[in-house]
């Protein structure tokens, strides 16, 4: 029986893991794994007791990026444009997943599969854990999302760095720079640590915090504060789980 090559597991009732599992090419992404991970993402996307999402990679490595087999499948395509669009699905559900995202990066994670990691909320590396993109050295550009993302998170003069010149970084170098949050031992125990402690908030707060940060990212100071924030505030508060939880704050203080 063949394995699969997304595997989709709850260790807890509110966090799902999805793990990319093709770790004899260090989880390279190919047309099946690209299929089954949007539509692991795209299954999560739409339920609702998921509050947590993680994504690692099985044996050594994160995601090395896409599989060289991509490559023919491109060229023999009538449309370069749209296989590009195409294959780019995954890492567009992952984007607009409404629970908090996190990666686990437990190894390599190159081209596309930094996109994958960049496109998380949070991204948590292993000490192994080592960052790049080589498209320039074969005469490409950045995909996956790699033209946003690493700019948000390393400025754009470091992303052109990197780009062009397809310099591999190690975890060290990915945190000084803001593509990761923390380097540990292990990425995915973090992770999951990390998800423990966030599940403790209402899921109706944990996606408002989100979307409110990706809108505001976006906004002038004052678009942010009296409408992004004040709507986004004003329906949390009216919500059940405030009043709930404001209620018993009250009948402590008071007594």
């Amino acid at each position: 029986m063949t394995a699969d090559v997304v595997r989709t597991t709850q260790p807890d009732e509110h966090i799902a893991v999805v793990e990319l599992n093709r770790p004899e090419v260090l989880n390279a992404l190919d047309e099946e794994l690209m299929a089954d991970l949007d539509a692991a993402l795209s299954r999560l996307a739409a339920d609702d007791d998921v509050h947590v999402v993680i994504l690692t990679g099985a044996g050594r490595g994160f995601c090395s990026g896409a599989d060289m087999k991509i490559l023919s499948v491109l060229a023999e395509s009538d449309s370069t444009f749209a296989m590009m669009k195409e294959v780019s699905r995954p890492v567009l559900t992952l984007h607009r997943l409404p629970q908090l995202t996190i990666a686990a990066v437990n190894g390599p994670a190159a081209g596309a599969g930094w996109g994958l990691a960049l496109a998380c909320d949070i991204r948590i590396a292993a000490t192994s854990a080592r960052f790049g993109a080589t498209f320039a050295q074969m005469g490409l550009g950045p995909d996956y999302g790699l033209s946003k993302t690493l700019p948000a998170a390393a400025g754009r003069d470091r992303a052109l760095e990197l780009l062009l010149t397809a310099r591999i970084i190690d975890a060290r170098e990915a945190a000084e720079i803001g593509a990761v949050s923390a380097v540990v031992d292990d990425a995915l125990a973090e992770a999951l640590r990390l998800a423990a402690e966030v599940v403790r908030a209402p899921a109706r707060t944990i996606r408002s915090v989100k979307r409110t940060l990706r809108l505001a990212a976006t906004a002038d100071f004052d678009r942010a504060v009296e409408e992004i924030e004040a709507q986004a505030q004003a329906e949390l508060f009216n919500h059940p789980d405030f009043m709930d939880v404001a209620a018993a704050w009250i009948s402590r203080v008071v007594g």
